[in-house]
């Protein structure tokens, strides 16, 4: 092999390992982004902002339902969750109606997408050594 071909083939090579990086790249932005999109409707849903069933058309415009059932947006959706939760307890005049609205919300998300509580740590449960 001579030199220009050499030189061709670690051409060839680095331009291959730039269009893998932009892609990750670009691949990685799409899922941040739809990441936050998803957050920011969850948010939307357990402030009391339309239904689990009106949650579910808006979702599947942005996932698919694949990525209903992943780890990443179970916790997302406890997450959102969690953050109303938080939000209820820091007004002064929050009531145990307003807790189970939203625990009755997390059930109906939980429902609409098929989400259960595999994720938990099993570790508590009586009998377990």
């Amino acid at each position: 092999m001579d030199r220009d071909t050499i030189i061709i083939i670690l051409e060839a090579a680095i331009l291959a390992v730039a269009l893998i990086i932009a892609f990750f790249a670009y691949r990685r932005r799409r899922l941040r982004a739809k990441g936050v999109r998803i957050s920011n409707l969850l948010n939307e849903y357990f402030q009391d902002g339309m239904t689990a069933d009106e949650l579910g058309a808006r979702m599947q415009k942005i996932a698919n339902r694949h990525s209903w059932g992943a780890p990443a947006f179970y916790g997302l959706t406890v997450a959102a969750f969690q953050s109303a939760i938080d939000a209820t307890r820091a007004r002064q005049t929050h009531s145990e109606e307003d807790e189970r609205k939203l625990i009755s919300m997390l059930a109906a998300a939980k429902r609409q997408f098929g989400l259960t509580d595999r994720y938990q740590i099993e570790g508590w449960r009586a009998g377990r050594e």
